[in-house]
């Protein structure tokens, strides 16, 4: 047996000697292990324990529409470009959380968001979306507002396992030139970007259809005209 061996040998009946001539430190060092388990468990299962959201597109009003004003600005036609999106929203996480906010991006035709995302925030919408299927109307909840027609509202509160369907709306400031999304072979791509409210950030990329303005009020007729509605103060009008 080599020197460092009888050392290391020694040392080691040398500790367990102490320790058990004093059985308090003993106990103090099985409670800071103990106290040190519990605490790395109580992280391990907090970041078990978050929610999870899962973004889904739906059939029904999910288009993005481009169309011309009939306006100038500084001799440049101008058009509004809105977007509706029937959003399916799934918590396949381990707690539950709710629903903060809802935006989504586009490729434009401007230099600076070729490549960028060009964001739009979510737009109250005045009146219900709705679909005619022969005689009967299909009317669709909207997700982070309160419907007009229908009795009640979409829950935003998921549990774990629970989903929310419902439409959100964005429409953009008039704009002319290039500030409108790139459009290929009838398709726009877009990102959405969701919040729940403790923060955490959700975001997908799809494909939508792009729809001239007359399909888009097959769904709403005063689609693309929200913005224009409340700042001219028509919405007094729309409720008398």
């Amino acid at each position: 047996m080599s020197l460092l061996s009888s050392n290391l040998i020694q040392i080691f009946k040398n500790i367990v000697e102490w320790t058990n001539a004093n059985p308090g430190f003993l106990t103090v060092i099985i409670f800071l292990i103990t106290l040190f388990l519990g605490w790395v468990t109580g992280i391990f299962k907090s970041l078990i324990r978050r929610p999870k959201f899962e973004l889904l597109l739906c059939p029904g009003p999910t288009f993005c529409c481009t169309f011309d004003t009939g306006e100038k600005f500084e001799n440049h036609p101008t058009h509004r470009t809105a977007i509706a999106l029937y959003l399916t929203v799934r918590n396949i996480g381990k707690a539950p959380s709710s629903l903060r906010s809802v935006r989504v991006g586009y490729h434009n035709y401007t230099p600076k968001h070729r490549f960028l995302w060009y964001w739009l925030d979510n737009t109250p919408a005045l009146r219900d979306f709705g679909h005619t299927v022969g005689e009967n109307l299909r009317m669709f909840p909207f997700l982070l507002q309160q419907s007009v027609l229908l009795p009640r509202e979409v829950p935003t509160y998921l549990r774990e396992g629970e989903q929310a369907t419902g439409v959100v709306y964005f429409e953009q400031e008039e704009a002319w030139g290039g500030f409108k999304p790139i459009v290929q072979n009838g398709w726009v791509k877009i990102k959405v970007s969701m919040r729940d409210v403790f923060g955490q950030k959700y975001m997908k990329t799809f494909r939508i259809s792009s729809v001239s303005i007359d399909r888009a009020r097959k769904y709403n007729p005063e689609f693309g005209n929200f913005l224009k509605l409340v700042r001219t103060k028509e919405l007094e009008d729309w409720d008398n």
